[in-house]
This record gives C-alpha cells, structure tokens and sequence, in this order.
C-alpha cells in the first residue's frame, strides 16, 4: 500500500502533490495558530484578518480542486468572520485582553472543538485521513481518527495549560520564553510527529509490510528539537547558559542514538522480511 495521499478519481500511480499540504489536519488548525503569532506584532484586528484570509484561502483550494470544503475549513472561515467583526467594534478594553490573551484563546478553542468532534464521534481528522489513505479500511480510518483526534487534543490541553500558567501565574508571559512558546510548542511538534508516525505504521501493518518506521525514528525526531529550543535559550537569555548548553547537548546525544538505532532495528526487520 502506497504512503502518498492521493485524489479518489486520481491515477493510482501518480500522487496528488497539494494533497501533501491541504490534506493534513494541521493544515486546518493553521488560521487558529495564525491568531497566536501575529497578535502581538499586528495587533488581535489584523491577526484575526489574517487567519480569515487564510481561511477563505483554504476553502477557495478546496474548491478549485473539485471538492467540497471540509467541515473544519468551514468552521474556521465562519468563526474568524464574526471574531473579525468582534475585533472591529469591541471595546479597547476587551481588545488589549485579547491581544494579550490571543494564544490561549486559541488553544483552549482548538482543544474544546476535537474534544467535541470526538464526543459526537466525529473526530475532525475524519475528512483530510479519508483524502490522505482513500485506499485504506474504513476500520483503520476509524481507528486512525480517533488516534490522531486524542493526540491533538491531549497536545493542545498541555499547551493550554503551559500558556495559562505564563499569562495568568507568572507576572510577563512576554518575556517567558518557555511558558509563551517552547512549552506552547513542543506538544504541538510532538503530536504532528506522532500522527504521521502511527499513519505510516498502521498503513504498512495493513498492507502486509514490515512497520517502518520504528519507534526510535519517532523519538529521533522528537529529541531533535531540544537543540533549537537550547539555542533559544542560550540567544534569548531566558535561563541560565547551562540551561540552554544542556538541551543542545542532550538533543544532539538523543538524535544520534535514535538515529543509530532506527538503522539497526530498520535493518533487523529488512533481514526479517526476507526471509
């Protein structure tokens, strides 16, 4: 069975390139982060107007490509209408506690929509996993919607919490490094690496194949970005400099290992299959 995302009405044999971008659940989830990084330069009107144009962005591709919108795309251009609206007539004072709050707001709202798609057994991966793995059970779609959902939401719960703690505990989430981004962040990393780790093992289980990749090339992947957020760290003064030296050298020692070792059990299980 093939890993690339395909059209339904496409030649099998020739992958559909967008469908690498549009039809990946992130892909959706982009008009909410948008409000998170550009409220603090742009101000929460503009960021609001940028996620809207993203938005309808994402909607007009869907329909230029022959299909129909999906419910999340739908979602997010309704929303961002009236938050857009919102944004223009509210009071100063209620826009100066969105823009500071704009972050939190969006990953409580992100979290609340897949905990609710998962409640009325809707899980809102359901129609990009569909385009992505047409050739695929429904069983295994199932199964992988409602893997991916949990993955998400459990990520965007922790994020929530690391974002609330910075804005409503600590007295400047501005100058918080961890707090306002790296612990922001990183679940979000992790989750995205983790739900194309178990799509491509339960598709190569399905189709009869070894299941690559190996679990040490999910935690390679993973450990890599201690090394970014070190040099973070060390750029930005928001720890100690043995704080930051620490992260890069753990990054650099865990991603070799994982690698080392995803090359040998890769290597194990090639053995295997031969035989």
């Amino acid at each position: 069975m093939r890993l690339t995302a395909r059209r339904h009405d496409a030649d099998l044999d020739r992958p559909d390139r967008l469908l690498l971008f549009l039809d990946d659940p992130i892909t959706g989830l982009l008009p909410w982060f948008a409000v998170s990084f550009l409220a603090m330069p742009l101000g929460f009107f503009w960021a609001c107007v940028g996620a809207l144009i993203l938005s309808a962005g994402l909607v007009i591709a869907s329909r230029l490509r022959g299909e129909e919108a999906k419910i999340l795309e739908l979602s997010d251009l309704v929303f961002f209408v009236l938050l857009t609206l919102v944004a223009a007539v509210a009071e100063p004072g209620v826009i100066r506690w969105l823009n500071d709050h704009s972050g939190e707001v969006s990953n409580v709202a992100v979290a609340l929509l897949a905990y609710g798609s998962l409640v009325i057994g809707r899980p809102f991966t359901t129609q990009y996993t569909i385009n992505r793995f047409p050739n695929a059970s429904d069983q295994l779609r199932a199964h992988l919607d409602r893997v991916g959902t949990w993955i998400w939401a459990l990520a965007l719960t922790f994020a929530s919490l690391a974002g609330g703690y910075g804005e409503f505990v600590l007295p400047d989430l501005a100058s918080n490094l961890w707090t306002g981004w790296i612990l922001q962040t990183a679940p979000l990393i992790i989750a995205f690496h983790t739900t194309v780790w178990v799509d491509r093992r339960a598709l190569a289980r399905q189709a009869g194949e070894p299941p690559f990749p190996s679990i040490w090339a999910l935690l390679r992947d993973i450990s890599f970005w201690f090394i970014p957020s070190g040099c973070l760290s060390l750029i930005l003064h928001s720890a100690p400099e043995w704080v930051g030296w620490t992260l890069v050298a753990v990054g650099l020692i865990l991603t070799l290992s994982f690698w080392a070792l995803q090359i040998r059990e890769d290597g194990r299980l090639r053995i295997v299959a031969s035989h």
